[in-house]
C-alpha cells in the first residue's frame, strides 16, 4: 500500500549514525552563517491597528452586536499574529476575546486549545478541547488535538483511540498519514508488540516516506532525499518545504527512538526540530512538550 518512487540516500553520509540529526545541524549552521541576525517582522502591531480601526465593541457587548462574526475574526487575526511570534499566552487571551463574540464557535475553541497546548497549559487545553468537541464531536482536527494531549500526558489507551479515529476519518488521505503516524507511535509507546496502521488507501507524496520508515521498510538515511525534494520546483504539496518536512521527520523519528529506549538521542532530535522554528506546526509544540517532560525527569 505504501510506496515512494526513486528513493536513494545520496545526501546521507554512509557512516553517519544519526543522518537526520547530522543533516539538521549542518543546515542550521549554514543558516546561521548566511543570515546570523535577521529577525522576522512581527505582524502584531498591524493586526492591533486594524482592530482599533474596526471599532470592536467591549467583550461583554460583542456577542449581541450585529458584527459579532466579523469582530471574532478580527480578534482571531490578532491571536494568530501573537501565535506566530511565539506569544502563546497572548494568543490565548485574544482567542478568548474572539470567543466572547462567538461562544459556540467550535473552531475558535479548538484554536484556543492549540495555543494553550503550546503554552503547556494542559488543564486549560483539556477544557477548551472538551468545549469544542461538545459542539462538533466529529472534528478531525480537534480530535487530533485531544490525541496530542493524551499522548504527552502518556494516557496511551486514550491516545490510541483518538488517533485511530483521526487516521480512519480524515477525508484527506495525505493528512490522514499524520494520524497514522501518531496512531503507530501511541501503540509503540504503550508497549504494543506489533503496531499497525489503519487499513486505507494512502495519500501521495509526503509524509508517506515516514510511514515506510516506521514499518522498517528502509532506514533513516533514506528520508533525506524526499526531505530535500521539498524545496524542488516540482513539489506542489502545500506546507511541505524542506524545513517543514525536516521538522516533521525529526519529531516522528525522535519519537521512534524514544520508543526504542534511546532517550538522549530523542532529546537531540527534538532540540534540532525546535531550532528550525517551524512554530506553526503541531510537531513543534509536541517537541517542546516532550523536551519539558524529559527535563523534568
Amino acid at each position: 500500500m505504501l510506496a515512494w518512487p526513486g528513493i536513494d540516500a545520496r545526501a546521507a553520509p554512509e557512516n553517519s549514525e544519526r543522518p537526520l540529526l547530522s543533516y539538521a545541524r549542518e543546515r542550521e549552521a549554514k543558516r546561521v552563517a548566511q543570515d546570523p541576525g535577521t529577525a522576522r517582522a512581527s505582524g502584531v502591531n498591524e493586526a492591533e491597528h486594524q482592530r482599533e480601526q474596526s471599532r470592536v465593541p467591549k467583550d461583554e457587548d460583542c456577542a449581541g452586536s450585529l458584527g459579532a462574526a466579523r469582530f471574532a475574526e478580527i480578534h482571531a487575526e490578532v491571536a494568530i499574529a501573537r501565535q506566530q511570534d511565539g506569544d502563546f499566552a497572548g494568543a490565548a487571551t485574544e482567542y478568548r476575546r474572539a470567543i466572547t463574540c462567538r461562544p459556540r464557535d467550535a473552531n475558535l475553541l479548538a484554536a484556543l486549545a492549540g495555543v494553550l497546548f503550546d503554552a503547556r497549559d494542559y488543564a486549560g487545553t483539556r477544557v477548551a478541547v472538551a468545549a469544542s468537541l461538545a459542539i462538533d464531536p466529529r472534528s478531525v482536527a480537534t480530535n487530533r488535538l485531544a490525541g496530542n494531549l493524551e499522548y504527552v500526558e502518556e494516557h496511551w489507551a486514550e491516545a490510541i483511540a483518538r488517533f485511530r479515529y483521526v487516521a480512519a476519518s480524515d477525508p484527506d488521505r495525505t493528512q490522514a498519514g499524520y494520524g497514522q503516524l501518531m496512531y503507530w507511535l501511541a501503540q509503540r509507546r504503550a508497549g504494543v508488540e506489533r503496531p499497525e496502521f489503519i487499513a486505507r488507501t494512502p495519500g501521495d507524496g509526503w509524509p508517506q516516506p515516514l510511514l515506510l520508515y516506521m514499518r522498517g521498510e528502509y532506514p533513516e538515511a533514506d528520508l533525506l532525499r524526499p526531505i530535500e525534494d521539498g524545496d524542488s520546483e516540482s513539489n506542489s504539496q502545500p506546507n511541505t518545504s524542506t524545513d517543514e518536512r525536516l521538522c516533521e521527520a525529526l519529531f516522528y523519528v525522535g519519537e521512534e527512538l524514544w520508543a526504542r529506549g534511546e532517550i538522549d538521542a530523542a532529546r537531540d532530535y527534538f532540540a534540532a526540530l525546535v531550532n528550525i522554528k517551524v512554530i506553526y506546526f503541531l510537531e513543534h509544540g509536541l517537541a517542546l512538550a516532550e523536551i519539558a517532560k524529559l527535563r523534568a525527569r
